[in-house]
């Protein structure tokens, strides 16, 4: 993601989010939210070209991407250094071939049959409890999510580089730097500001979308309530 020049207008999902992304039905994407309307609005996490993911201050929205990621049938693989935050993922994923977590996980055996959707590999870098970064992904159906407590001027750069950053309520201090990353305007910044814990902004490509997180009962009861983290 670019950041915008002077006199550009302000991000409002990327062109391949808003259209091969907003039925809430495979292979579309995945459901994210609803928007004001109460419509849902879905992302494509995983795609036929490598795709790179940020989550900002979302730890629950991070979650509820790999859970349903896993529940279209792709492999995930989660680093982190706080494995207790992750493991109800690959709890519920059922297969344990499906989901790997820890400090240095080795990415699920490929599926047999060929690329596709069942060879779809969903790579996360929980940076809330680990200094590693993600590299580039590779290839077709890969996707790198980069996971972060919080924007700073050290981690500007990877949240700038992705084709979508998911931001979640942020404190003055870093709405004041999101303003001045991607020259959002005052009042994009005021919705940073006081987004309530399931509000989520979808950043992208001349994209700025507000939107709600839709959580199913069964999620709730792995993942536990909607909160920053």
């Amino acid at each position: 993601m670019t950041r915008r020049s002077p006199g550009r207008r302000a991000p409002v999902l990327p062109r391949w989010v808003v259209d091969d992304a907003v039925a809430p039905v495979a292979p579309a994407g995945i459901v994210l939210g609803a928007d004001a309307a109460g419509d849902p609005v879905t992302l494509a996490v995983l795609r036929p070209v490598p795709t790179r993911v940020v989550v900002l201050g979302a730890l629950h929205l991070a979650r509820q991407i790999a859970l349903r990621s896993v529940a279209e049938g792709a492999r995930v693989a989660v680093t982190t250094g706080r494995p207790a935050a992750w493991e109800p993922v690959a709890r519920a994923a059922g297969d344990p071939t499906r989901v790997e977590v820890g400090p240095d996980p080795a990415a699920p055996d490929p599926a047999p049959g060929g690329p596709g959707d069942t060879d779809a590999l969903l790579t996360v870098h929980d940076r809330g409890a680990t200094t590693t970064g993600p590299g580039a992904p590779a290839g077709a159906w890969r996707t790198t999510m980069l996971v972060l407590p919080a924007l700073s001027a050290a981690v500007a750069d990877a949240a700038d580089d992705a084709d979508v950053v998911l931001l979640g309520r942020m404190p003055p201090e870093e709405a004041d730097l999101a303003t001045r990353l991607w020259r959002l305007s005052e009042p994009m910044a005021e919705t940073l500001r006081t987004l309530p814990d399931h509000g989520v902004v979808a950043l992208g490509r001349n994209v700025w979308r507000r939107l709600d997180l839709v959580t199913a009962p069964r999620e709730t009861a792995i993942l536990g309530p909607v909160r920053r983290a």
